[in-house]
């Protein structure tokens, strides 16, 4: 079941080379705040892929289930990336063009996030002889356990735009 979530998460990668191709061959650059929020988007996605890679690898539940929280955090950062970015826009400080690339690169690190979590809610689900992911992401969100919660917040305080 991981095999088709590791391979778009490669996808995605080769998505993200052809947006920094594009950019140097167009001498494109991204403002400041954009270029740091960009930082801290591409850091949680490094460490939401580390950690599933390692969860993964090692057969590690624990690991795994710290993977969600960063996912949720992860979509917040790409719904702040995206309000900023029209912020900049409405001001003339950004260009259409700009918003392009910007919007493909969110997107495919939203989704590298997103088959990250499939990848640890698989290995769960595996651990507690069941496979329902949308049973699972909903009952984890609901229950919002004392861990999720805590783990949310530290990565919120973490990956903050």
């Amino acid at each position: 079941h991981c095999i088709g979530d590791f391979e778009r998460i490669s996808d995605h990668g080769m998505n993200l080379k052809d947006s920094a191709k594009e950019m140097q061959e167009k001498e494109m650059h991204f403002s400041s705040k954009a270029d740091k929020e960009l930082e801290i988007f591409l850091d949680a996605v490094k460490e939401i892929l580390d950690m599933s890679i390692d969860a993964f690898e090692t057969n590690n539940t624990d690991e795994a289930s710290k993977v969600e929280p960063l996912e949720e955090v992860i979509d917040d950062i790409n719904t702040v990336v995206k309000a900023n970015h029209i912020r900049r826009l409405q001001k003339g400080k950004c260009t259409i063009e700009q918003g392009f690339v910007l919007s493909d690169i969110s997107m495919n690190l939203e989704r590298v996030s997103d088959h990250c979590s499939n990848i640890a809610v698989a290995m769960i689900e595996l651990e507690s002889d069941s496979f329902d992911t949308h049973e699972y992401l909903n009952s984890v969100k609901e229950m919002k356990s004392d861990t999720f919660a805590r783990y949310y917040e530290e990565y919120s305080r973490i990956y903050q735009i």
